[in-house]
């Protein structure tokens, strides 16, 4: 295992082998840079710890903040683990269950346990999204391959099913072809989905579903991000204005779909999957989303206007004509009350790229620490919130300082895979990636 920063001091303690992942216990270890100040050092739980993550991100906000949840700092151990056929891109917990997907289903897990409660699973399923949960129903994106596999006979759709159970309670199919769905969103009576389409010169398109009936309220098209390789990530709604982030960073009525602003930063904004924005008090924070960007920023949810911008340095600069190159990709961010907590995968060649978690002043973006995974085995994933530490998917920071309090392990055979973002409910971690782990400990 690899030095994290400076050092790295306490026994490393193995305490359980899972397939994906080597749980490797606690450590602890000085941040890359000082610290400026000791930023929103935790939260104390005054409130009951919430027992459900119904969404990516913990609400509509984006945040992966849930007032007074509280996870496993120290003495971590599996509750229980559920391995899959293939990565489990994401977790939603509610009234109980845990609800995870790959790529060919839709698993329901209680919560105590790891049983399974029910599954949604067809041979002919190629693309399952992470679900969110509301009221009794589980949203879900999925994709049905064609006739003799053939991409234009393809079929998506967007499946609302009863939590309880997993019956169905309604399907919407777009008019036009899809090659997967995002995550859904859910907000008052609306669910919103984007469509990854296929095909040179088509665009993605966000589609606003009656949360009852599945009846199409409006669309907008999202433009190129919505294609290929880029991964359309969820989009982000407060105060029914809906944030996207398309070929252009843009907030639409909620109930409309209309555009109250829109900015196009160069194109920028092109989706990488996790870049969601999220949503402050009075600012939106959101990575770049092209494969060389390096930037995030904060923009005012009025008008859109940028409040301030920070840019980290790569371990290797893209030389001239590595048009294809991979400088890096940023997760999403997390955000409490005075801090945003973001991630960036540096993608450049190993063994020199490096994962960083990274905390920002929320008002300046101004660098409160930053921790940098000398390990070159580490991803990061977009972190969520609780009681003083920041889970990043594969490890568990110090929120005021970014101290490891404990990390997984991942295998070099499957680096990409090994972690998906974490959700956080009822004093338990829940880590997706190669296998569905249920991580808990002392508080």
């Amino acid at each position: 295992m690899g030095r994290d920063d400076v050092s790295r001091r306490g026994v490393i303690k193995g305490i359980g082998m899972v397939t994906g992942a080597n749980l490797v216990g606690r450590g602890a270890a000085s941040s890359t840079e000082p610290s400026n100040q000791a930023g929103a050092g935790g939260h104390s739980a005054v409130e009951t710890a919430p027992r459900t993550w119904p969404q990516p991100g913990g609400t509509a906000t984006k945040t992966g903040y849930r007032r007074g949840a509280k996870g496993p700092k120290s003495s971590v151990a599996f509750r229980w683990q559920h391995e899959a056929a293939a990565r489990i891109s994401g977790v939603v917990v509610a009234d109980s269950t845990v609800y995870a997907s790959d790529r060919t289903s839709l698993i329901a897990l209680a919560a105590e346990d790891g049983a399974e409660r029910w599954r949604m699973a067809d041979s002919d399923l190629t693309s399952v999204s992470t679900p969110a949960v509301a009221e009794t129903l589980v949203y879900v994106g999925c994709t049905q391959q064609g006739s003799h596999g053939r991409a234009s006979a393809r079929r998506s759709s967007v499946v609302a099913l009863e939590a309880a159970t997993g019956t169905e309670v309604w399907r919407f199919e777009p008019d036009r072809q899809a090659a997967a769905f995002c995550a859904p969103t859910v907000a008052g009576d609306i669910v919103y989905i984007i469509g990854r389409n296929f095909g040179a010169g088509t665009v993605g398109r966000l589609y606003a579903l009656d949360s009852a009936t599945g009846a199409l309220l409006w669309t907008h098209e999202t433009g190129r991000s919505g294609i290929n390789g880029y991964e359309a990530p969820p989009v982000a709604v407060e105060n029914e204005t809906v944030y996207l982030a398309g070929d252009e960073l843009a907030a639409l009525e909620a109930t409309t779909g209309d555009v109250r602003w829109a900015v196009d930063a160069g194109v920028t904004y092109r989706a990488t999957g996790q870049n969601t924005p999220a949503v402050g008090d009075d600012y939106i924070y959101v990575g770049h989303g092209t494969e060389t960007a390096t930037t995030v920023e904060a923009r005012r949810r009025t008008d859109g206007a940028r409040v301030w911008t920070h840019t980290v340095q790569p371990s290797h600069q893209i030389s001239a004509g590595q048009l294809n190159a991979q400088t890096g990709v940023w997760t999403g961010a997390a955000v409490d009350d005075a801090t945003v907590y973001i991630g960036f995968n540096d993608r450049t060649p190993q063994p020199e790229g490096r994962a960083r978690v990274l905390a920002l002043g929320a008002e300046t973006g101004t660098v409160q620490w930053q921790r940098v995974f000398n390990d070159s085995r580490v991803t990061v994933q977009t972190p969520a919130i609780a009681d003083g530490t920041l889970y990043t998917g594969g490890a568990a920071l110090a929120l005021a300082d970014g101290r490891i309090r404990w990390r997984l392990d991942a295998p070099t055979d499957d680096l990409t895979n090994a972690f998906a973002p974490p959700a956080v409910a009822d004093e338990t971690v829940y880590v997706g990636g190669t296998s569905l782990r249920a991580i808990t400990g002392r508080l």
